[in-house]
């Protein structure tokens, strides 16, 4: 398994034992897994992989870092995914930077957990304008969808837009 995280201004890919770190004590990364810490705030993308970004408003809860965790499992690179997760510890304006950058790197999809949706419309709108596939995801925990059930979502998505491009030929 290889898994890419960008959060808190760190990727992670393949290569390296994370064994004692900080990601894997929070339970980001199962203890026998193989990564790489690229360090800055660089994001990673594989032109032979789906990207796709999430921008979680914070980890601060029990209930994000659990839907931060699930994409880990739902957005596997062996069944296609790139996965790049930016956390923006509750803070607005540094969560339309990291969307900036994910936007930039640039990402196929892009689920958002906003701080703030007021802040976030002209990322969005930039994002969609180049093509990039945005799911606004809720802030509030009874509402929440974990990582397998945004995957459902948007491979629903992706198979009524595939079925009305073949119905318009």
């Amino acid at each position: 398994m290889i898994w890419s995280l960008a959060a808190c201004g760190k990727a992670i890919s393949s290569h390296r034992n994370l064994s004692e770190t900080r990601e894997e004590r929070l339970g980001y990364v199962d203890e026998n897994e193989m990564i790489e810490i690229v360090s800055g705030n660089e994001i990673s993308v594989r032109a032979d992989k789906i990207n796709v970004g999430l921008a979680q408003s914070s980890n601060l809860s029990g209930w994000q870092v659990v839907q931060t965790e699930s994409f880990y499992s739902a957005f596997m690179e062996a069944d296609g995914y790139h996965l790049n997760i930016q956390d923006a510890h509750g803070d607005g304006v540094r969560q339309v930077e990291q969307l900036n950058q994910l936007i930039d790197a640039p990402m196929d999809v892009l689920f958002i957990v906003p701080v703030e949706s007021e802040l976030i419309t002209d990322a969005v709108a930039r994002a969609e304008n180049l093509g990039i596939r945005v799911i606004l995801l809720s802030p509030e925990e009874e509402d929440a969808l974990s990582g397998e059930e945004a995957r459902r979502q948007l491979e629903m998505e992706e198979d009524v837009l595939t079925n009305q491009t073949d119905k318009k030929r």
